[in-house]
């Protein structure tokens, strides 16, 4: 906020606040100073991720985006436990929801919007273990998505997502349609060198025998690491702003959809307070 108001563009880490109000306050304060603010959620600005988005969204070819699986783990030490911001409530009261799944929130919302569905209906946390300051360190979710025109909830998509501290490093999302799925394993930090993702096919055999299984490896040229990618962009976006104010439609939707997942890790933070309820987002 301080650096707002003295002009200054801001590259935030996310989550970006500790609700969605008071981001929506850091906005407003932005907006009235002439600055951008953006979230620091890197795999947004990989050439790779557009490239996929554009494939899932060929439903002629993938089919219709349903549903998304996706996980995000580390195991974190005894020193990370007791001294990161991310475990004390006093920092990062959102712990592993705040800080990994909203990396596997911002993809489902980056597909889903791709393919039509831009409204969160509700979200859940079936699963949670809290640490003993009350801050999540493992977590199961689900998020349901909606096309602003669906009539009933069998139009609805859904996302379904583990984040934790305590379990081994796992970044892995599956894209699931109706004709194929596409998976990537490491969706939020690529393996050097790598700008890839797997398409699936599975067909069962007479009888059931066994199961005939296809792999299309789909390769993009990598270009500079995603983070430099993250700084041009960020750069591109405070040029945009300064020129023309926020009538930029990419700057405005960048911060439409970082809102957005400010919501959603809230309600998926709700739902912990409510014992595990669905909260609504409508």
């Amino acid at each position: 906020m301080k650096a707002l108001r003295a002009k200054k563009h801001v590259l935030c880490e996310k989550p970006v606040s500790i609700s969605a109000s008071e981001y929506e306050e850091l906005l407003a304060v932005a907006k009235e100073a002439g600055r951008y603010i953006m979230d620091g959620t890197m795999f947004v600005h990989n050439s790779r991720t557009g490239n996929m988005l554009d494939y899932v969204s060929k439903e002629a070819e993938f089919g219709k985006v349903t549903r998304i699986n996706s996980e995000f783990t580390f195991r974190g030490d005894e020193d990370f436990f007791a001294n990161d911001i991310r475990t004390a409530k006093s920092g990062d009261p959102y712990g592993c929801i705040g800080d990994l799944g909203w990396y596997c929130v911002r993809f489902a919302q980056l597909v889903f919007r791709k393919t039509g569905c831009r409204t969160v209906t509700r979200a859940q946390t079936t699963f949670w273990t809290l640490n003993d300051e009350g801050v999540p360190i493992d977590a199961q979710c689900l998020v349901f998505f909606s096309n602003e025109n669906a009539e009933n909830q069998n139009e609805e998509r859904v996302l379904s997502f583990h984040c934790s501290f305590v379990h081994p490093l796992h970044q892995r999302v599956d894209v699931v349609g109706t004709k194929h799925s596409l998976e990537m394993m490491d969706y939020v930090i690529p393996r050097e060198g790598s700008g890839s993702w797997c398409v699936h096919g599975q067909e069962l055999t007479d009888n059931d025998e066994y199961s005939a299984r296809s792999i299309n490896r789909v390769e993009v040229p990598c270009g500079p690491v995603q983070e430099v990618l993250m700084w041009r962009n960020f750069s591109k976006h405070c040029r945009a702003v300064e020129s023309r104010g926020w009538q930029d439609h990419d700057a405005n939707e960048l911060s439409a959809i970082s809102v957005q997942n400010q919501k959603i890790v809230d309600a998926l933070m709700k739902s912990i307070a409510e014992d595990g309820k669905i909260v609504s987002l409508h």
